[in-house]
C-alpha cells in the first residue's frame, strides 16, 4: 500500500494554491460579460443505466423473457477541480470518460438512466443554478462541426449574437469575439474559411481552437473538453494543449479526457482523475501519479513516458532483447484475470486500493481538497457575480426566437450562395435537365393506340413530378450533416429547435421554389404545355417543397444518411407507383385504393392534369377520363395545392417534433 506522503512525491508543475479572486478577474477580460470562478465537485456520483441480461449459454431460449438488469457505467466517482488548473480524465475506452464529462456538462446522459451522487459548483448543486448552468460550464465536444463556407471570424460572430447577452451592444460583442481570437492564438486566421469536405480551410488543430473559442465566449467558470487533442497532428495537439493550459492560468477550472498523451502534453496537466470500468484507481496531482503507484509495487521504468506507464502493469526485461516489454495492461485488466502472483489483480483491485487509501489517510489529496471551502468574504463577492450573471442572462436563451431565427436564415443563406455544391451546382442541373426534358418531350408525338388522349402530355407532366421530387434526394445528405451540428449549438444554448427549424423552412423552401420556377420556365415552353403557367409555378412548387419536407422528417429520425435514404426510397417509390399514372385510378384493386389517395404524387399529378386538359376539347376530356379524374369532379386543380400544402404542413410538424425529442 502506498503511503500517504508517496502520493505527493514528484515536482508539481503549477502552484497547488488557488488564484485569488482579484487577480483572476484582473486577468480576464469580460466585456461586460461577468467571470465567476467555480470549484467542481464531484462526490459519490454512480451513474447506473438498464440493458437487457446476457443469459449464459445453457440458459437461452427462444421464448424466454430476457429480463431487465441495473449496469453502472459509474461508481463512487469522487474528484474536485479547482481554478486555475487543468484536470485530466484519464482511462482506456469504454471507462467511463465520456459518460463522467456527460453528467458534469448535464448533458442527455442524465436523462438516460440513474444518477445518484452530488455534483456541485462552489459547493452549491449545479441543478441549483437553473438555465445559467450551460453558460456556467463549457463543454467542447470532440466533434468540430462548422458551416465551412464561413469565416473564423463569422463563426465567431455567429456565435457571439446568439450566447452573450442581449443587453451587450454589437460593439462590445465584437470586443469580446476579437479578444476570443486573440486569447487562442486565432487572429491571423480570422478572415479564413473553416473549410470542411468541400473547401480547404484552417488545420485540425485550428479548428479545434474555434471551437473551443465558441464556449469561451460566454465566459463559462468551467471548461470541459472531451478528446480535444485526439485526430490532430503531434503539432496541433500541443498547440491545443498550450491553449488550453494557457485558459487555465487565467483563473478558468478545466477538465478534459485524453486517452494517452504524449510526455510533453501530460506535464501541462495539474491533476489527474484515472478511470477503469467506470472506478477511479487515482486520484491527485498528475505529477505524483507515477510515485502512487510505485507504492503499490508498480514502478515506472526510466526514461518512459508516463501516460504510456499507465496502461502497462508489469514490465519484463529481456536480456536478449536488451528491452523493456509490456506483458499486461495496468488498468484495462479483466475482473476475471488472475496476475502471474497467483493473486488477483484486476481492475477491482486497483479501485478497492485506491478506496482504502483515501479511506485510511487522512492526509489524502482527495481529503485535503474535500476540506477546502470558501472564505466569506470570497463567498460575498462571488455571489455578487453571480447576481450580475444572472441579470446579463434574464432568461435561459440569450435571444429572442425571431433574432435566433433571423441569425441562422442569415447563415444559411450565406452557405446557400457561397457553397458550389449545394446551390449553385443545383441550379446548373436543373437547367441542363430542362433542357434535355423539354427537348425531349417536344418531339415526342401522342401514340395512336392511345386513342384520343394526350400520351405526350400527360407523361411529361409525370416525368416532370417524378424528376423533381427525385432531385431533392441530394438533400438528405446534406440535412443529416447540419443535423450533427444542430444538435451541439442547441445542446449549449444558443437557440431554440424552433427557432433552427423555422431558419431551415425558410432558407429551403426559398431556394427549391426558385429552382422549380427555374425548370417549369423551360419546361412550360419547350414541350409547348398550355395550361396556366402562373398554376405550374405554384403547383409545382409546392409538390417539390412536400418532398423536401418528407425528406426533413426522415431526416430529423433517421440514424444516419443511409437509413434515411432507404427509407424515403421506400416511401417515394410507392408514392409513385400509386400516383395514377403508372396504373389509373380506375384499375387499383380495391384493397390498394388507400394508398392511392396517400400519394402525394396523385394530387399533383392530378391538379396538373386538370389544369392542362380542362379546356372542354375533345382530347382534353379524353385524357381526364382516362385517367379517372372525370369521376372527381369536386377535386379541382386549386384543391389539390390545398391539399399539397396540408402534406407540406404535416411533414414539417412531423420533422420538427423529431428534432425536439432527438437527443444530443
Amino acid at each position: 500500500m502506498a503511503k500517504s506522503t508517496d502520493i505527493e512525491k514528484g515536482s508539481d508543475n503549477s502552484s497547488s494554491a488557488t488564484p485569488s479572486l482579484a487577480s483572476i478577474q484582473k486577468s480576464t477580460s469580460d466585456h461586460n460579460v461577468p467571470f465567476i470562478p467555480a470549484t467542481l465537485t464531484v462526490s459519490g456520483l454512480r451513474y447506473e443505466i438498464t440493458i437487457k441480461d446476457q443469459p449464459t449459454e445453457g440458459k437461452k431460449s427462444l421464448f424466454k423473457k430476457v429480463p431487465n438488469i441495473q449496469r453502472a457505467l459509474l461508481s463512487d466517482i469522487a474528484a474536485k477541480a479547482r481554478p486555475g488548473r487543468v484536470l485530466a480524465i484519464m482511462g482506456p475506452s469504454g471507462s467511463g470518460k465520456t459518460t463522467l464529462l456527460d453528467l458534469l456538462a448535464d448533458r442527455q446522459a442524465r436523462n438516460l438512466g440513474k444518477i445518484q451522487g452530488d455534483i456541485l459548483l462552489n459547493d452549491v448543486p449545479v441543478k441549483d443554478y437553473g438555465s445559467i448552468r450551460k453558460r456556467l460550464i463549457g463543454y467542447v465536444t470532440q466533434e468540430d462541426d462548422f458551416i465551412e463556407t464561413l469565416t473564423v471570424l463569422e463563426t465567431l460572430t455567429f456565435a457571439a449574437k446568439l450566447r452573450l447577452p442581449r443587453t451587450m451592444s454589437n460593439k462590445d460583442k465584437m470586443e469580446k469575439v476579437h479578444a476570443v481570437m486573440q486569447e487562442l492564438n486565432l487572429t491571423h486566421i480570422k478572415d479564413t474559411k473553416v473549410g470542411g469536405a468541400v473547401i480547404r480551410g484552417i488545420s485540425g488543430g485550428e479548428k479545434r481552437r474555434v471551437t473551443i473559442g465558441i464556449e469561451l465566449l460566454s465566459s463559462p467558470s468551467v471548461l470541459l473538453l472531451d478528446e480535444p487533442t485526439s485526430g490532430l497532428s503531434a503539432t496541433d495537439a500541443l498547440n491545443v494543449a498550450n491553449a488550453i493550459k494557457e485558459l487555465s492560468t487565467k483563473g478558468r477550472t478545466v477538465i478534459l479526457t485524453v486517452h494517452q498523451p504524449r510526455s510533453d502534453i501530460y506535464e501541462l496537466f495539474d491533476d489527474l482523475l484515472l478511470l477503469s470500468q467506470g472506478k477511479v484507481v487515482y486520484f491527485g496531482k498528475a505529477q505524483s501519479a507515477a510515485a502512487y503507484f510505485e507504492g503499490l509495487g508498480h514502478e515506472c521504468p526510466v526514461g518512459w513516458n508516463v501516460a504510456d506507464y499507465f496502461y502497462a502493469r508489469k514490465i519484463s526485461f529481456s536480456a536478449e532483447a536488451n528491452m523493456s516489454q509490456i506483458s499486461v495492461d495496468l488498468i484495462t485488466l479483466h475482473q476475471d484475470t488472475p496476475s502471474n502472483e497467483g493473486s488477483s489483480s484486476s481492475t477491482e483491485d486497483f479501485a478497492k486500493k485506491y478506496a482504502d487509501y483515501v479511506a485510511t489517510n487522512p492526509q489524502a489529496y482527495l481529503t485535503q481538497l474535500l476540506k477546502e471551502h470558501e472564505s466569506a468574504s470570497e463567498k460575498v463577492e462571488r455571489d455578487a457575480l453571480l447576481s450580475k450573471y444572472k441579470k446579463e442572462y434574464t432568461s435561459e436563451y440569450a435571444t429572442t426566437t425571431f433574432t435566433q431565427t433571423m441569425l441562422i436564415t442569415q447563415r444559411s443563406l450565406t452557405n446557400l450562395a457561397r457553397h458550389p455544391t449545394i446551390f449553385q451546382a443545383s441550379v446548373v442541373i436543373h437547367i441542363i435537365f430542362a433542357l434535355v426534358v423539354g427537348s425531349l418531350f417536344s418531339g415526342l408525338k401522342d401514340r395512336p393506340e392511345m386513342g384520343a388522349t394526350s400520351f405526350n402530355m400527360s407523361i411529361s407532366l409525370f416525368f416532370i413530378t417524378s424528376f423533381l421530387a427525385t432531385m431533392t434526394f441530394s438533400a438528405m445528405p446534406q440535412f443529416i450533416i447540419e443535423r450533427s451540428l444542430f444538435l451541439r449549438e442547441r445542446a449549449a444554448g444558443m437557440y431554440r429547435t424552433s427557432a433552427y427549424f423555422a431558419a431551415k423552412t425558410i432558407v429551403e423552401t426559398l431556394s427549391y421554389t426558385i429552382l422549380s420556377v427555374v425548370f417549369v420556365v423551360i419546361t412550360y415552353f419547350l414541350i409547348g404545355l398550355k395550361g396556366s403557367l402562373i398554376y405550374y409555378f405554384v403547383s409545382v412548387s409546392v409538390f417539390v417543397n412536400v418532398a423536401l419536407s418528407l425528406i426533413a422528417a426522415i431526416g430529423a429520425g433517421a440514424e444516419n444518411s443511409e437509413v434515411g435514404m432507404s427509407i424515403l426510397s421506400l416511401i417515394n417509390t410507392m408514392a409513385m407507383l400509386f400516383s395514377g399514372f403508372i396504373v389509373s385510378r380506375s384499375d387499383i384493386p380495391r384493397g390498394w385504393i388507400w394508398a392511392f389517395w396517400a400519394s402525394y404524387y396523385q394530387w399533383a399529378f392530378s391538379g396538373l392534369l386538370d389544369n392542362e386538359f380542362s379546356d372542354g376539347s375533345a382530347k382534353g376530356t379524353a385524357t381526364l377520363m382516362y385517367y379517372g379524374m372525370d369521376q372527381l369532379e369536386w377535386l379541382t386543380k386549386w384543391r389539390a395545392v390545398l391539399i399539397l400544402l396540408g402534406y407540406y404542413i404535416l411533414f414539417r410538424v412531423i420533422g420538427l417534433l423529431l428534432l425536439l425529442a432527438k437527443r444530443a
